[in-house]
């Protein structure tokens, strides 16, 4: 009795590394070794409710806990994500930033002490919406060409040009009014 009771406590709260993944019913579940041994598949505890769902993969040898209420390891759950010497806190972040980095570079940062969000995207950045509004007291691009395609345009806009300039010039290509 007493040596049920000791593994039934010892279960409780255990240290781990998750060793296998899968998604089954729409759950996200894994395997953790805890010391000598594997669990069975666990549910893997996520940040998410009707007002939002965040899903990030679980991947093998992220370190982790795993909770068993009622001290049996086929019945808990797993709180993920320790950082640790393979797996360290982003370069960027400190005590006024927030930071989010992904696997390829891509990092998306904000920093409370400068109010300064960055968003560093190695790739492309696809942006689908009814509608955009920006404002700012500046508006600064920097880069290559400029394509607009559209249907119509209320012509609001000063299309005007200075004596000698290329039309066009800058890769921002507006046809002349009238055209």
């Amino acid at each position: 009795m007493l040596a049920e009771l000791k593994r039934l406590i010892d279960n409780l709260v255990n240290f781990g590394t998750i060793t296998q993944t899968k998604m089954a019913d729409g759950k996200a579940l894994a395997r953790v070794k805890v010391m000598d041994r594997e669990t069975d598949f666990l549910p893997v505890v996520s940040l998410s409710n009707s007002f939002k769902k965040h899903f990030i993969p679980v991947r093998p040898g992220e370190q982790c806990v795993v909770i068993c209420p009622f001290g049996e390891a086929s019945s808990g759950f797993i709180l993920r994500s320790i950082f640790n010497k393979q797996l360290k806190e982003p370069t960027l972040a400190n005590n006024t930033t927030e930071v989010i980095e992904y696997e390829d570079g891509t990092t998306f940062s904000y920093d409370t002490s400068s109010k300064e969000l960055t968003v560093n995207c190695v790739g492309n950045i696809n942006i689908v919406a009814k509608n955009i509004s920006i404002k700012a007291d500046n508006t600064n691009f920097d880069g290559g060409s400029v394509t607009h395609n559209r249907t119509s345009i209320d012509d609001t806009h000063d299309h005007t040009q200075t004596a000698g300039d290329d039309y066009g010039a800058g890769g921002i290509t507006t046809p002349p009014n009238g055209a």
